[in-house]
């Protein structure tokens, strides 16, 4: 059955969305956005849609998914309004600018009968379905430690968006806007953690909230050190570098090595995330969505299943706790989680 979709917003992300629906054979009945400029590019990418001015004329289309692209804080009104109507929904990320808010979107959409995923991308890296294959066949034994980095830059410019970077827009800085999805595709390697050490700070003395912080995750059997930037001049691939006691697994952007006895290339990615520009990542946008589509046709959660989404968010939470008490340990609420593909 082909998708029927309505875009709700035509901010920066929306133009990977409409790429990689279009892609998938999904058919873009409406785009909202009351921007001039906006909505050009969005009738460039998806001609046969629909602008429209407002959440009501999206809902009152013929369409049976809605993505939903808008600033993180609307999300929680924006998506349960859409599911009232009945329809199904993919969320950019974060899921909202809070984990209560996040919380409430996943329970909402339950209650209605609808399906939610979030567009936590990354996790369709070729480098992570390697990955998660071989961590489950003990290919590097029992995990002992990690880190990962995500050394970014983004100018001053990029900062000059009313609200991009603020607490009420975003939810908080580079943690939950840039980071996020690289701490979500380490957490869905390694499961869940128990509570979080960090450290926040910025070097704009005008940005909100923060553009570099540390993290010390604690979870169980292993500690893992996360840093991430936009401030790390000229900006660089995410790294997650796992320690086992019979190897390591390292995942560069979407490259993926084993060191055992040598170094072993797995996989040689040569996509570069490290921009602010989302149609970099186009293909795992093609992926996620096929994914998603499919797995709701055959009855069963996708990989990026919105109350996966959770575990991330419920770690930010904690981190950003964590900061704001002076890196005092913040524990990490449990979440439910759903049974996703792997």
């Amino acid at each position: 059955m082909t998708r029927r979709v309505v875009v709700v917003g035509a901010g920066l992300a929306s133009a990977a969305h409409l790429t990689a629906l279009r892609a998938v054979g999904a058919e873009v009945v409406g785009v909202v956005t009351r921007d001039e400029t906006r909505a050009a590019a969005a009738h460039r990418l998806a001609p046969e849609a629909r602008i429209l001015p407002n959440l009501d004329a999206a809902a009152a289309l013929d369409a049976d998914t809605a993505v939903v692209v808008t600033p993180p804080s609307s999300h929680l009104a924006v998506a349960s309004v859409l599911a009232e109507r009945g329809l199904d929904l993919v969320i950019d990320k974060p899921l909202a600018a809070s984990v209560q808010d996040a919380r409430a979107i996943v329970d909402a959409a339950e209650r209605s009968g609808v399906q939610v995923a979030v567009t936590l991308q990354h996790r369709y890296k070729e480098a992570a379905r390697h990955a998660r294959h071989l961590l489950a066949d003990g290919a590097i034994g029992t995990l002992r430690s990690a880190t990962v980095t995500v050394p970014l830059w983004r100018p001053d410019s990029y900062y000059a968006e009313a609200g991009r970077g603020t607490w009420d827009r975003d939810g908080g800085g580079v943690l939950i806007t840039q980071a996020i999805h690289t701490l979500d595709l380490y957490l869905s390697l390694t499961g869940p953690a128990h509570s979080v050490v960090a450290s926040a700070s910025t070097s704009r003395g005008r940005l909100e909230a923060e553009d570099t912080i540390h993290l010390l995750i604690d979870q169980g059997s292993h500690t893992a050190s996360v840093t991430a930037s936009t401030a790390a001049w000229p900006g660089g691939a995410e790294t997650i570098h796992l320690y086992g006691d019979a190897g390591q697994l390292r995942l560069v952007g979407d490259s993926l090595v084993r060191i055992a006895e040598g170094v072993q290339p797995l996989v040689d990615g040569s996509v570069d995330a490290s921009g602010p520009d989302p149609l970099s990542m186009t293909a795992w946008f093609r992926s996620l969505y096929e994914d998603v589509f499919t797995s709701w046709a055959e009855g069963v959660a996708p990989l990026s299943d919105a109350r996966s989404g959770l575990r991330v968010q419920s770690v930010i939470d904690a981190a950003y706790r964590s900061a704001a008490a002076g890196t005092i340990p913040a524990i990490v609420s449990e979440e439910r989680e759903s049974a996703c593909q792997s």
